[in-house]
């Protein structure tokens, strides 16, 4: 469970605003009051100007017919009599949806006040525990330091969790060193185990589990916590470029190859992991359909080695066209997004 990487509480609420959603009319009786992140309620002078106005699409949950961001916009809509209103739908689990509308009121519209961002910031680590300080002060507006001691002065109220999800969307089990020796035990007793039933063993990521078990491989002693990994050897683990080739009995050619190729499968792995804890992703109905295309393009390397063996001689020539012609729309792909960066990097 994660909310936040690195991104910033303005570009949550814009993307929680809708952006390009289709847009439905919905009857204004259908709806139901928001969970409003606003502890004096709705502001009458504000409702009266926005009826003077066309009014702007609102956010809600379609499961639960809850207005996520825009309560002034309904009771706007009702003072003028409408019975109808313009509507986007956010999809996802009812336990997101305060989130959403904390996010989203930040950001636009009438702004929240200090008391009301300390207020939500205490229901979201109440609600969710794991949560870093920094990643609910990018969804609250309100500093690290600030959210901590939100944490500190709820202790007793809030569930105290075993893990942190940082800014960056990653889990940080506080007890990770043992979690990866559990996961190093399992490993050992079950070598036919696949990396999705050694991360359930031992409560890591398959990341985690693919990175450990490609260090068992290579004969290595347990491993130690990444930050310390990377301070020691210079390279970052999780890269897979930063990661060692293979040693031992192995073929020079194939060996490595295959190294490469779990190598190159982890880093997959850890990426799409963290995309799919992205908000800017997570919680927009664009970004979900980009996660689904990209876990439904995610190539099975394990499965292709095999079937290798099944193409025949004369239709090998044929597959590797086709596949030569995925690889070549991927870097088209790829290169898109690196020109896009790179324009936003020298604008």
């Amino acid at each position: 469970m994660a909310y936040l990487l690195e991104t910033t509480a303005l570009e949550i609420g814009a993307t929680v605003g809708g952006g390009c959603a289709e847009v439905h009319l919905v009857p204004v009786a259908s709806l139901v009051a928001a969970d409003s992140p606003r502890l004096d309620g709705l502001s009458r002078e504000h409702v009266e100007v926005l009826a003077q106005r066309d009014i702007a699409p609102i956010l809600v949950h379609r499961d639960t017919r809850r207005v996520v961001d825009g309560m002034h916009r309904l009771q706007a809509a009702r003072l003028r009599g409408e019975r109808v209103i313009p509507v986007r739908y956010l999809e996802g689990p009812v336990s997101e949806v305060f989130i959403h509308s904390v996010a989203a009121n930040v950001t636009h519209g009438l702004p929240l006040t200090l008391k009301d961002r300390k207020a939500a910031a205490g229901r979201i680590l109440a609600s969710h525990p794991d949560l870093s300080d920094r990643a609910v002060a990018r969804i609250t507006e309100l500093s690290p330091k600030t959210v901590s001691a939100v944490r500190r002065a709820s202790t007793e109220e809030v569930p105290q969790s075993k893990v942190r999800v940082g800014a960056d969307g990653r889990s940080r089990p506080l007890d990770a060193a043992r979690r990866r020796e559990a996961a190093r035990a399992f490993l050992a007793e079950h070598p036919g185990a696949t990396l999705h039933e050694i991360a359930a063993s031992a409560g890591v990521s398959v990341s985690t589990a693919c990175e450990i078990r490609q260090r068992m491989r290579r004969g290595e002693q347990a491993p130690a916590p990444p930050r310390l990994r990377v301070a020691r050897e210079g390279r970052d683990w999780s890269r897979p470029d930063g990661a060692a080739a293979p040693s031992g009995s192995q073929g020079q050619g194939q060996g490595q190859g295959q190294g490469q190729g779990q190598g190159q499968e982890c880093g997959r792995v850890q990426r799409i992991e963290t995309l799919a804890k992205d908000p800017s992703l997570r919680f927009t109905e664009s970004g979900r359909a980009l996660l689904r295309w990209l876990n439904e393009r995610a190539p099975d390397l394990e499965a292709g080695r095999q079937l290798m063996a099944a193409v025949p001689l004369h239709c090998a020539v044929a597959v590797a066209d086709v596949a030569n012609s995925y690889a070549r729309e991927w870097q088209r792909f790829a290169s898109v997004l690196d020109q896009a960066v790179g324009d936003a990097v020298e604008g």
